[in-house]
């Protein structure tokens, strides 16, 4: 692997057959590992745009941080590499960690965000060896692509240099943005406008002072596990506007999928009229899966509903209690929906899209990106000792006079220090890959998705206008989650590279 900041060192004539990977995060392991995989490596070179040498094969998640910022898939689930689910388990005997033994819900069972990305560098280093010796180079340009324009047949990059470069294959993988900045903090003392890397973050907290943690998803639960592990003493409040907490990951069953497929999906589909399904149809479907597992439709449906309507504590302790109900409704929607999910969604009408959107949005995040049990105990005892409060109807945060803020939510709570750990912005495209689709967009090689992000083919993941899709052109990941609603996790992440790297094959050998 070359790192190279001056492209015009590897113009090639031969362009049709390069491709660009813009990002150089997980998902472009994924691509890379898919790639090297292939029976026939491909001709041309494959060149991979990361600015931040700190994120490169890490992405923002995984990247190096503190031991307390955890993994929340099973390990043995968790693998960049299709068909191969127990490869992360695999490295981590390899190289003897102590992670990842044990039963799932003992502490240490979910290795540490770091470990991963450790695994995600050999993988990458592994598929960049494999894909050389067999003639397809791969070359890192640590410089941030700010544009990209069409001079059929070929796609023409512009990097922050002003260096350009001519691909047959475009692949944007620019990963999630940062937490949007909702009360308008930035440049306030005591404001903490991104919660990550949480070894950073925390270092300059008092460890009596009071902290307020804006938001209550995986990474608002990072923030409190990370004070909790670094020794704070001070009260804690995580406050959102709805106080859902991540589910916490039961006992697993890995149930095997055998109605609520892709395939019987677009059965449904293809039978209608208009080619859609219908929210009943799709539970219709859900429900015979869940009978088939002894399952009760009516409880998982119940606790999907539960996410925004009970009280986060309270839910959180009868989830704990319940880590080995013998109901596997749970577990069956957690392998069922993100499986099916990317198939399913596009599928719905729009205005069963929406109604999904606007209404399950928080329940679906929270039942696909559970917590481990080993964080949930900890939230619990915070709780039990008077030390975390968790609001819920947050609507202001304001600096206080004379330092501090004050939080408006179901009950006030003032603060010393803010966190801000919401979710990325919805348009799904972060400010840094803000110039490359602008200029597709402006250009029309792209379209922005009505519910953010880009539109893409789904089962290819090619950008569209109009519907029509470009096979020079593909986004993977957040930017792409208009479209495909589940985008987030590495499951997700592997099939859709697999879609990708499948269509790129598919039409390089028609050309």
């Amino acid at each position: 692997m070359n790192d190279m900041n001056n492209l015009s060192d590897i113009n090639d004539p031969d362009a049709i057959d390069d491709i660009a990977v813009i990002g150089g995060g997980a998902a472009a392991v994924a691509v890379l590992d898919r790639l090297a995989r292939l029976p026939e490596a491909g001709r041309g070179r494959v060149v991979v745009f990361e600015p931040d040498p700190a994120r490169l094969w890490r992405g923002r998640a995984y990247r190096r941080d503190t031991d307390s910022v955890l993994v929340n898939i099973l390990p043995a689930e968790m693998s960049a590499t299709a068909g191969d689910p127990g490869a992360f388990t695999d490295w981590l005997k390899r190289t003897q960690s102590p992670y990842g033994k044990g039963s799932w819900d003992e502490d240490g069972h979910f290795p540490p965000r770091h470990v991963f990305g450790s695994y995600l560098a050999h993988t990458a280093e592994q598929a960049i060896s494999s894909l050389s010796l067999r003639g397809r180079p791969v070359n890192v340009v640590h410089r941030q692509v700010i544009g990209v324009r069409d001079l059929n047949p070929l796609l023409e990059i512009t990097d922050d240099s002003g260096d350009t470069r001519l691909f047959g294959r475009v692949i944007c993988a620019v990963g999630p943005g940062i937490p949007a900045d909702h009360y308008e903090l930035a440049g306030e003392e005591g404001f903490l406008p991104d919660p990550y890397p949480l070894a950073d973050t925390l270092s300059p907290i008092p460890a009596d002072a009071a902290v307020a943690v804006i938001g209550t998803g995986l990474a608002a639960v990072d923030a409190v596990v990370s004070l909790h592990r670094a020794g704070h003493t001070g009260p804690i409040v995580m406050a959102s506007r709805n106080g859902c907490l991540p589910a916490i990951r039961q006992r697993p069953v890995h149930p095997e999928i055998r109605h609520f497929t892709p395939a019987r999906v677009h059965a449904l589909a293809d039978a209608d009229a208009n080619g859609t399904l219908g929210l009943e149809q799709l539970a219709a479907l859900l429900s015979e899966e869940l009978h088939a597992h002894g399952a009760d439709p009516a409880v998982a449906f119940d606790e999907l509903m539960s996410a925004e309507r009970e009280e986060p504590l309270a839910r959180l302790r009868r989830q704990h209690q319940q880590l080995d109900h013998p109901d596997t409704g749970m577990r069956v929607m957690q392998e069922a929906v993100p499986t099916t999910g990317p198939d399913a969604f596009p599928r719905l009408h729009p205005a069963a899209q929406d109604y999904i959107r606007e209404n399950l949005y928080r329940g679906i995040m929270s039942l696909c990106c559970p917590m481990p049990p080993e964080n949930a105990r900890i939230l619990l005892d915070l709780a039990d000792r008077g030390q975390l409060h968790i609001e819920r109807g947050l609507h202001t945060v304001k600096p206080r006079e004379g330092g501090g803020f004050l939080l408006g939510a179901d009950s006030s709570a003032e603060a010393d220090w803010v966190i801000n750990a919401v979710s990325a912005p919805a348009h799904r495209i972060p400010d840094a890959a803000r110039g490359v689709f602008t200029s597709l967009t402006q250009a029309e090689q792209a379209e922005y998705h009505r519910a953010g992000g880009v539109s893409v083919e789904p089962a290819t993941s090619r950008v569209t206008v109009d519907a029509r899709p470009d096979s020079r052109l593909y986004a993977i990941g957040d930017v792409a989650g208009g479209t495909l609603f589940f985008t987030s996790g590495m499951p997700s992440i592997v099939d859709r590279a697999v879609d990708v790297v499948d269509a790129v094959r598919s039409t390089s050998e028609r050309g």
